[in-house]
């Protein structure tokens, strides 16, 4: 897959949070810290390399990166118990 995503060209153009430039970790991936929408309990912690974000975007259901099994995962793509995305936020160094 294409890298779908533009890389910042400085610090300051990262931390405006203009734009999505995810900084991947070296093994691809960014971690995702995931809350339910109404009151703010965390769910889970996972993570995601740039197919699951970019088909988390896309679909508005969350993608994740299985680092044990090493593949894609829709959420509740087997047990039916889905994330739909309600907003994502990164931090200021878009590596989170």
């Amino acid at each position: 897959m294409t890298e779908p995503f533009e890389t910042a060209l400085s610090k300051k153009e990262l931390e405006s949070g203009h734009m999505l430039t995810p900084r991947f970790d070296a093994n691809g991936l960014v971690t995702a810290v995931v809350s339910d929408a109404v009151d703010g309990v965390v769910l889970m912690v996972a993570h995601m390399n740039a197919e699951a974000l970019a088909r988390t975007i896309e679909t508005g259901q969350a993608w994740y990166w299985s680092r044990s099994r090493q593949e894609l995962w829709l959420k509740g793509g087997t047990s039916g118990e889905t994330q739909r995305v309600v907003e994502m936020r990164t931090d200021c160094d878009q590596d989170a």
